[in-house]
C-alpha cells in the first residue's frame, strides 16, 4: 500500500487532485531547476595583490646579494689576517737569523767563517735545549706534586685533624 491507497481510498476525485498537484510540483521543480541553472551568475572577484610574487623574488634577491657580499668580505678579511700573520713568521725568522749571526759573530776571531756557522747553529740548539729542559722539568715536578697525594682529595679535610704521629 502506499500514499495514494492510503489517502485516497476509493476517491478517484481525489487520486485526480493528488495526481495533478504531484505533476504540477515535478514540472514546477524542473522549471525552477533549470532556470536556475541557465539564468546569468556574476562572479566576484576576491581581492588579491598580485605582487606578492614579486616582492618576495626581491626579498630572495635581496638576500642572496647580502649573503655574497658577506662570504666575499669574510674573505677578504680572511686573507688579510693570515697575509699578517706570515708577515709575524718572517719576522720572527729573520729575527732569529739576526740573533744566530750576532752570536757566531761573538766568537772568537781565529775561527775559520766555515765554523762559524755551524756554532751559531749549535747555540741556538742549545738555548732552545735549556729552555724546553727547564719546561720539562717544571711539567714533570707539577705531575709528580698533583700525584703523589698522601690521602685522597676527599680525606684530605680529616687528615688535617690527624697529627703528624698518628695518635690524639
Amino acid at each position: 500500500m502506499n500514499w495514494n491507497e492510503d489517502l485516497a481510498g476509493d476517491c478517484p476525485e481525489l487520486k485526480q487532485a493528488i495526481g495533478h498537484f504531484k505533476a504540477s510540483m515535478d514540472a514546477w521543480s524542473c522549471a525552477a531547476t533549470d532556470a536556475a541553472l541557465s539564468r546569468p551568475r556574476t562572479v566576484v572577484k576576491t581581492a588579491s595583490w598580485p605582487g606578492w610574487r614579486l616582492a618576495a623574488g626581491w626579498a630572495l634577491g635581496c638576500v642572496l646579494a647580502t649573503g655574497c657580499l658577506a662570504g666575499a668580505l669574510h674573505q677578504a678579511i680572511h686573507r688579510q689576517e693570515m697575509a699578517r700573520l706570515a708577515a709575524q713568521k718572517a719576522a720572527q725568522k729573520a729575527a732569529g737569523e739576526r740573533v744566530a749571526a750576532e752570536q757566531a759573530a761573538a766568537l772568537p776571531t781565529g775561527v775559520p767563517a766555515e765554523k762559524k756557522a755551524p756554532a751559531a747553529a749549535t747555540v741556538k740548539a742549545l738555548s732552545g735545549a735549556q729552555d724546553a729542559d727547564a719546561s720539562d722539568e717544571a711539567l714533570l715536578a707539577s705531575v709528580d706534586s698533583d700525584v703523589s697525594r698522601g690521602v685522597p682529595a676527599a680525606m684530605e679535610p680529616l687528615a688535617q685533624l690527624m697529627d703528624d704521629s698518628g695518635t690524639q
